[in-house]
């Protein structure tokens, strides 16, 4: 497996908020109170994310599509659950290769970080407390 440069460890993880951004817009739409609520706030993280990534690559970033495929239908609170967990998900694994691509005592690293645990934790909450997929090895 051949290791990302960090522009593109960062890169990837812009991209991946733009789509998670659009995702739990779709997802909102579809959750009950108490989820819509958790929804919104997810939302305002990964808007963060989003301009934080944004920033650390200034000219070179990515803009966002007008809209993204979703994996499935999402038509009820139970798809809609199911997309959160996969969006958070999809985070985690950017989280992880901006963790493997930054140097170790970088901001890129330490967010990485800090992404990647907030993202399984939420990934979890969508899942009802169950674990999500299992991480790969740890970074070099």
């Amino acid at each position: 497996m051949t290791s990302m440069t960090l522009a593109q460890a960062l890169t990837a993880a812009l991209l991946v908020e733009h789509q998670v951004v659009y995702g739990y817009g779709v997802a909102g739409a579809h959750l009950s109170a108490g989820g819509r609520a958790q929804a919104l706030r997810e939302l305002d993280t990964h808007r963060l994310r989003r301009d934080q990534l944004a920033a650390m690559l200034g000219a070179r970033a990515p803009v966002a599509a007008a809209a993204y495929a979703l994996p499935y239908a999402v038509h009820d609170d139970v798809t809609a659950r199911s997309l959160c967990a996969a969006l958070e998900d999809g985070c985690a694994g950017a989280a992880w290769d901006l963790v493997d691509a930054a140097p170790a005592d970088s901001t890129a690293r330490g967010l990485g970080v800090s992404w990647l645990a907030q993202s399984a934790v939420s990934a979890a909450h969508w899942r009802g407390g169950s674990p999500g997929p299992a991480l790969p090895g740890q970074p070099r």
